[in-house]
């Protein structure tokens, strides 16, 4: 498949109520068939919401295998599209982890565990240490969540695990201004942060990058988040293709085309800067402090 369809949502999630917001994915997920999207994707802790007390955050979470997850397949089924969403995800050992799944109609395809975690969030869950790519059969698709994102190693490790896209699912407000106090100003301080870093991100590695924010407007359970409905989706030449409407400040959609071949592009140039590499010379990178 040379060019597949991409929907990505900026959903509101409430904190700790995994059915409530699973059932919020449905009329999404099904507009994206409706425009005939091969892959819906929502941002950071989709499913589960954002819980700032761990209490709530463990009782919310769940092993990848059960309700939540046999949910969203049977709604993959159901809508005939492959879903990526985001889980609190525990495991038998009963330590919890940020999580971005994948289902299709052929069941579960995989998962990738957010590896750094910011200081507000150590107390809610544990950081992993691969960044996986999953095979979507269409894409290779990689993944860095949040606060991954500002680090440019998260990028590069993608890419050399065979990340064609990477996706950012967030749960973030940046600057003064909410969608409670300055809609636009919310999105355009958001964007500006955002076109300093993952341009580079996705040209320097090949690959797109696709930024999904969760939408604002929870006020419950000590959690004050006003963050604004964003999406951006910029190509491997680091070039923005399409964004959200920065007005809105409820749930929306942005449906996209991605194109293999502008990743194959990118990559066949001259100057792409991952053959250029001398790992040997990088030892510094990967030593604590």
């Amino acid at each position: 498949m040379k060019t597949f369809k991409l929907a990505s949502v900026s959903l509101k999630s409430r904190p700790g109520e995994p059915i409530e917001n699973m059932e919020r994915h449905i009329p999404w997920t099904e507009k994206a068939k409706d425009n005939q999207c091969d892959l819906v994707c929502f941002p950071e802790m989709s499913v589960t919401g954002f819980c700032h007390n761990y209490e709530d955050f463990f009782n919310a979470s769940e092993k990848i295998d059960e309700n939540s997850t046999q949910n969203m397949i049977q709604i993959a089924t159901k809508y005939d599209i492959t879903i990526g969403y985001g889980l609190a995800e525990h495991n038998i050992a009963g330590i919890v982890f940020n999580s971005y799944c994948f289902v299709s109609p052929k069941g579960f395809l995989g998962r990738y565990k957010k590896v750094h975690i910011p200081p507000f969030e150590y107390p809610l869950e544990s950081g992993a240490s691969e960044f996986c790519v999953i095979d979507l059969g269409f894409v290779k698709a990689g993944v860095n969540t949040c606060f991954d994102n500002w680090f440019s190693e998260s990028g590069r490790i993608s890419y050399l695990n065979g990340a064609e896209i990477i996706l950012a699912p967030f749960r973030m407000q940046w600057g003064e201004e909410t969608i409670a106090t300055n809609p636009s100003k919310a999105f355009s301080n958001w964007k500006e942060l955002a076109m300093k870093n993952f341009p580079s991100v996705a040209w320097q590695n090949g690959v797109y990058h696709i930024t999904i924010n969760s939408c604002g407007g929870i006020h419950e359970k000590h959690l004050d988040y006003d963050g604004p409905s964003l999406v951006l989706v910029i190509n491997p030449q680091g070039e923005l293709e399409a964004e959200s409407n920065p007005d809105c400040i409820d749930e929306q959609m942005v449906v996209h085309e991605i194109s293999k071949e502008k990743v194959l592009k990118r990559r066949s140039e001259a100057l792409f800067h991952p053959k250029y590499r001398r790992p040997e010379t990088y030892k510094r990178i990967s030593e604590i402090y």
